[in-house]
Order: C-alpha cells, then sequence, then structure tokens
C-alpha cells in the first residue's frame, strides 16, 4: 500500500477510537460521516486488521401503531373503568354502544381486576386498574426515549402486541497495535475509493489520492437471491392441493355484489355488505353485467327460498345486487367456477387476493391471501369434508387439529378448524357444506364441500412471527435467514 494505506474516513474513525476507547458500531458519532460511511470504513479496518471487533446481539423494541393511539386516547379499560367510575353502573349493551371498536379488549381487562359482567351489566369497585395503565404508559414512553423498561413491563406489552421485539447484530470495536502504528503514521492524505462525474467535471481529481486496491483482500460474500417466504408458502400450498387431486381456478379482484354476496345467499341487510366492511367501487367502465341469467335465480332464492327451504322474506333489490366492490373472498371463485363446471366430480382450489376495509393493526390486513378449496361429487358427505380437513391440515404439518360447531352465512354444517401449536389451540380455518339455497338454483345436484383459511396467519405460524405486518417487512436479515417452523 501506499503512506498510511488508509483513507479520510477511515482515519477519523481510528482517531475516534483512539480518543474513546470500545464502542459499539451504533454509538460511534463522527462529523461529516453518516452511518454508511461509519460502517464502510470500520469494514475496511477490521480487513485490513486494525481494529479488532466482536459480534453480540443486540435487542431493540418497536412500538406499534396500536400502543400509539392508546398513548393519545387512552387504554380501553382505562376509558371503561373512569366511566363506570362516574356512572357507577352500566348496562353491557349500552357499553357495547358506546365502546364498540374496543369493547370486547376493556371487558376482558377489567375483569382481571374482578370487574365482571352481573346480570348483564358492570359495576363500578376500586381497583388498581389506573396504576397498571400508567405503569403500561411510562414503559411505552420509555422505549420511545431509548431506554428499556423493567422486564416486567416488557412482557406484559410484549403478550398486548403494543410491542415489536427486533433483533439486530452489533460490532463492538476498538483499536489494536496495528491500527495505532498507522494512526501515528498518517501523513493527511484524504484517500478517496471512488471517482466521480462530479470530481470528473469539476476537475478536483487532479488533487486526490485514491486509494490503492489490495487484490488479495477478502471480498465480502454475497447471498444469492431467493423466493420470499409468502411466496414459498404459497408454492408449497399448491403443490399439497396439486397432490391432492385438486385443480386450480382463478378469479377477479373486482366483483358485482350479485356474485360476491347474493349468490352464496348472504342477504342484502348482513353486516359484512356495510361500508365499514367493503370497498365499494364508483366505476362505469366495467362492462355489461355477466350471466344475467342469474339475476332472476338470486332474486327468486332470497325473496321465496328453494324448496321446502325458506328465503329471507324480503324484495331483493338489483340495484344493490349490480354494485361493484373489490372481492371479499375467493368463495365467490367457487360458486362462479361450478356454475360454469357443473359435471361431478370437481376437485377445486385458488390462493388469491382477498379485500376487507380493516384497520390494519397485528393481526388485520386489508389486503391478504385467501386459501379456498372446495370438492363437488355425487358421495361427498360430511365424513367426507371431516377426512379431507385432517388429512389437508396434516400435510401443513399439523397433526392434531378438533372440528368445532361453527356458523356461516352460506354453509350448514359449518365448522372452524383449531390447531393444536406448542400445546395451544388456535383457530385456523372454516368449512362447511354449502347450503342447498346455494347449490340448488344453479343447478349442482350434489353436495359441495368448501374450506377456507388466510395465508397470512398461516404464514405468522410457519415463521415464529408476532405481528402480521412483518410478512411484508422488508427486512433483509430476515429474509436471509427466515426458517419455517413445524408443530
Amino acid at each position: 500500500m501506499q503512506g498510511t494505506g488508509i483513507s479520510y474516513s477511515e482515519y477519523l474513525v481510528l482517531k475516534y477510537l483512539k480518543e474513546n476507547g470500545e464502542k459499539s458500531e451504533y454509538e460511534i458519532i463522527i462529523d461529516g460521516l453518516d452511518q454508511r460511511n461509519i460502517s464502510s470504513a470500520i469494514s475496511y479496518l477490521i480487513a485490513k486488521n486494525l481494529i479488532k471487533s466482536t459480534e453480540r446481539k443486540k435487542t431493540t423494541y418497536i412500538v406499534t401503531d396500536e400502543a400509539m393511539g392508546y398513548l393519545k386516547d387512552g387504554f380501553p379499560e382505562e376509558k371503561l373503568y373512569k366511566y363506570l367510575k362516574n356512572a357507577g353502573r352500566a348496562k353491557l349493551s349500552d357499553i357495547k354502544t358506546m365502546f364498540k371498536d374496543c369493547f370486547g379488549i376493556a371487558l376482558s381487562n377489567l375483569a382481571k381486576y374482578g370487574i365482571k359482567p352481573v346480570n348483564g351489566e358492570l359495576i363500578y369497585r376500586d381497583t388498581r386498574l389506573l396504576d397498571y395503565v400508567e405503569d403500561l404508559k411510562k414503559g411505552i414512553n420509555e422505549i420511545i426515549s431509548g431506554s428499556v423498561p423493567d422486564a416486567g413491563i416488557i412482557d406484559f406489552l410484549k403478550k398486548r402486541n403494543l410491542i415489536r421485539e427486533k433483533t439486530n447484530i452489533d460490532r463492538i470495536i476498538s483499536i489494536n497495535e496495528n491500527g495505532l502504528k498507522v494512526l501515528s503514521g498518517y501523513t493527511g492524505n484524504q484517500y478517496s475509493g471512488q471517482l466521480t462525474s462530479e470530481m470528473i467535471t469539476s476537475g478536483s481529481y487532479k488533487n486526490i489520492v485514491f486509494r490503492p486496491y489490495d487484490l488479495n483482500m477478502r471480498p465480502e460474500e454475497a447471498s444469492g437471491g431467493g423466493l420470499h417466504p409468502l411466496t414459498q408458502l404459497i408454492r408449497n400450498i399448491r403443490r399439497i392441493f396439486t397432490e391432492m387431486g385438486f385443480t386450480e381456478m382463478h378469479g377477479h379482484f373486482i366483483e358485482y355484489t350479485a356474485w360476491n354476496m347474493d349468490m352464496l345467499f348472504i342477504p342484502q341487510d348482513h353486516p359484512a355488505r356495510d361500508l365499514q366492511d367493503t370497498f365499494y367501487l364508483d366505476s362505469d367502465r366495467l362492462p355489461e353485467f355477466e350471466n344475467p341469467e342469474i339475476i332472476d335465480l338470486v332474486k327468486n332464492v332470497h325473496e321465496n327460498g328453494y324448496k321446502s327451504y325458506s328465503g329471507w322474506n324480503y324484495k331483493w333489490s338489483e340495484e344493490e345486487g349490480k354494485k361493484i366492490i373489490m372481492r371479499t373472498h375467493t368463495t365467490v371463485n367457487t360458486i362462479r367456477y361450478l356454475y360454469n363446471n357443473r359435471n361431478p366430480p370437481q376437485y377445486i382450489f385458488s390462493i388469491e387476493k382477498v379485500f376487507r376495509h380493516e384497520s390494519v393493526d397485528w393481526k388485520h390486513l386489508s389486503e391478504l391471501y385467501q386459501i379456498e378449496g372446495a370438492v363437488y361429487a355425487r358421495d361427498a358427505n360430511l365424513s367426507t369434508l371431516k377426512w379431507l380437513l385432517r388429512e389437508f391440515y396434516s400435510r401443513l404439518g399439523f397433526n392434531k387439529i378438533r372440528l368445532i360447531p361453527s356458523y356461516y352465512p352460506y354453509t350448514e354444517p359449518s365448522m372452524d378448524v383449531v390447531v393444536e401449536i406448542n400445546g395451544k389451540e388456535v383457530e385456523l380455518g372454516g368449512s362447511g357444506i354449502f347450503r342447498p339455497e346455494v347449490t340448488g338454483p344453479i343447478g349442482l345436484k350434489y353436495p359441495v364441500l368448501a374450506f377456507g383459511l388466510g395465508l397470512e396467519r398461516l404464514a405468522m405460524i410457519y415463521y415464529g412471527l408476532t405481528d402480521i405486518r412483518d410478512i411484508y417487512n422488508s427486512d433483509i436479515e430476515w429474509l436471509k435467514n427466515y426458517k419455517i417452523r413445524l408443530y
């Protein structure tokens, strides 16, 4: 090497370390250098054996949007507790109306302090709940300021998903004997490692000494490209379906409500059709309503029912049925596919996006993937569905599942699928047999079995995540090192 063999930024880092002793890479602040320049200089100094470096894991905590909202507006249990303190007692029905956005959370946390519903109402009693809330607020503010609160508070905040834990690799560095020798012999030459267009146009390159290239220096390892973990999971699920003999189907992001809702016998006054739950579109650019013949079918079954099954006994609105929405589920793919392919047997699936007017938080997204599977066959029945669910979920890696009776508007009977993970039961999907009001009017003579689950929620379990948003977070370290967790 010529001269001292170090650039000016490397000189500044060596000088800083000599004056300040051992430091974390992220603690070093040098005027004129940003963090990228400092990290680059450190990497060169390590390669030249001018500084010592050891790595350690550093855990930091990130405050969630939910926690920030609580800091601003108050915790749900805090608001309900203060209301009860003033009112003395209140009916649950009134509380649910007043605190509709946080009723369940507030009620659950009040119950931990002995304030539980009695005969349909809550009665105030003096507790230390507000002290607990203040401790949580203090802990959140400490994390925001850069300090770490008591371990007990950290645990509470993590359990309530008010903070997310992030682990980084931190380098602890100090100057060594070689570095001290080089620093003492530094001549002041400002080495540059890169020739820029500005240097050429200004002519400043004439006064700059460029860093000599060391052809013996070990290059940094480059990571090869790879599939995103969500893409990997989609491929695995697609493989499972195809191995079981299913055919993939596809649908449209934009749907008419007649297909998305009415064909599935969802009444036009159902809460799922409210503006706060569904994205409605104002557009006149779509083609004429496809399959206009279904209008009379849908109208008749909603108003009059099907055979011995009663309808909804209201006047069905064609105008409501022709509203345009972003599809809220992929079951619409199933019903349209079967309408156009009525010859049994049919084994079909899809893994596609759906859209919900949700408030995005640790477990909700407004745009997500839904996994859909369906079977239309002469001898299909509830036993077939149970076998199918156990087989499908076992191939996903879940061997302990329970099927619990449930309710869905367009299936009867219906079941929720509960899987066991580390000794705890987690609801992972829904299933059922399409009602006759759905299948009969479109000419399907045999039972249709259907089941589905959310891809992102499955991904959270597979990859050990506590926040659904982390799946789409471009954290390079996680993307390089993620591992599938099988239970």
